[in-house]
């Protein structure tokens, strides 16, 4: 009888744990280029990890509200419990010139789990996208032809 409970209370215990602990943590996220232009794809390049091995990225979910950026990962994780990275990469359309702020959630994922879903880690960044030069100087050298055209019809 006494091994009957110190088993249930040892998987209670065991149950609370895996529930409050966290499992995926995002370690880095990196912008490519660095200063992206108006008409360069952008990269995320981005690393975690997660309390088993082996672990990656299952799929995401990216939005866009304005300037407001929103990619959930969805990481699933092995059965050995050891600690293993992942890197995952999104790329997006080109953006217009703006200050961007890009929220990166990590959502543990395990299918069949009754903890599917459950939110572990948030990293938020900032970066530029900037006119691509050429635009500037092809308005800089069209404005006097432009303007010798104007002449001619007046």
């Amino acid at each position: 009888m006494k091994i009957k409970i110190f088993i249930t209370f040892a998987i209670l215990l065991m149950f609370a744990f895996s529930t409050s602990a966290q499992t995926v943590w995002i370690n880095s996220v990196n912008v490519v280029p660095n200063q992206p232009f108006d008409t360069d794809f952008i990269t995320f390049n981005i690393s975690g990890t997660a309390s088993h091995d082996p672990s990656w990225v299952d799929h995401d979910q990216f939005s866009q509200d304005g300037t407001s950026l929103q990619l959930d990962l969805y990481v699933d994780r092995g059965p050995f419990a050891a600690l293993s990275n992942w890197n995952y990469s999104k790329q997006l359309q080109p953006l217009p010139p703006a200050t961007y702020s890009l929220e990166v959630r990590a959502f543990d994922y395990q299918s069949g789990s009754p903890w599917f879903g459950t939110l572990q880690d948030t990293l938020t960044i900032d970066f530029t996208v900037v006119p691509e030069p050429s635009t500037f100087a092809i308005l800089g050298f069209g404005l006097p032809f432009f303007r010798a055209f104007l002449r001619r019809k007046i």
